[in-house]
């Protein structure tokens, strides 16, 4: 899973301008060739300032990971879902936000493929997402401790869908005309194959539900007239199918 491309708090607009501009400025020119000087001009700031703000060249491509995890937490920490239902919805936050900024996301993704100590330390964003959904799971399932394997199991196939979704969207060249009805279409089908991951996995974390009773078998049968106890024990039998069987 990845962290979005911005520094702003995420309101459901586009990503900020510096960091689009830093990160549309890398994809351009190269990470290696393009210099923390032409990085601060670029996004309208001092290098000092830039520095301040970012750190580095490797922390303004991934300038918005801490703000996104804790908006994850909240999520979850609000959330009055199931334990895995509210780790899927909890899911979608980054994926949404992707689709929200395809241009920087897509610039950011061509980065992580040609650098790869970005790749490294996205390996280790992906984690910090596994483990925020694991800590959700262990601290909110029922009986401390005892679905421990089960959640690890659940924690790591929550992101490595959500990734595999995310990935094939990023490949994806836009095409002209409506790519927002595509977006939509493949966020519920991102929100589907979350839901349907989490329903797989209740029964092992949340227990198997009650059996349900089975139905009551009901008779009905009608008689001319007046009956007697055998006449209408006999034609209760007529009635049952698995007598005449």
């Amino acid at each position: 899973m990845t962290s979005p491309p911005t520094s702003q708090p995420d309101d459901g607009h586009p990503a900020d301008g510096p960091v689009a501009a830093a990160i549309g400025l890398l994809a351009k020119q190269g990470f290696d060739a393009t210099s923390v000087e032409e990085l601060a001009e670029a996004s309208g700031m001092s290098r000092s300032t830039f520095f301040r703000r970012f750190g580095s060249k490797e922390d303004v491509v991934f300038a918005d990971h801490e703000r996104i995890l804790r908006q994850v937490n909240d999520r979850l920490s609000e959330s009055r879902l199931e334990p895995p239902a509210a780790v899927a919805d909890a899911a979608m936050l980054v994926f949404e936000h992707h689709l929200r900024n395809p241009a920087t996301s897509r610039a950011r993704y061509g980065l992580l493929q040609a650098v790869p100590a970005l790749r490294d330390r996205e390996l280790v964003t992906s984690h910090r997402y596994e483990r925020a959904f694991l800590q959700f799971l262990n601290d909110t399932l029922p009986g401390k401790g005892r679905h421990e394997y089960k959640a690890v199991a659940f924690a790591a196939a929550v992101v490595a869908v959500h990734n595999a979704f995310l990935r094939q969207w990023l490949r994806t060249t836009p095409k002209a005309g409506d790519t927002a009805a595509a977006d939509r279409k493949r966020a519920a089908a991102l929100a589907a194959e979350l839901q349907s991951l989490a329903e797989t996995f209740r029964p092992a974390l949340l227990g198997s539900p009650a059996p349900s009773q089975p139905a009551p078998t009901v008779v009905v049968t009608v008689l001319p007239g007046t009956a007697d106890r055998e006449a209408i024990a006999q034609a209760v039998r007529d009635a049952l199918p698995w007598e005449h069987s």
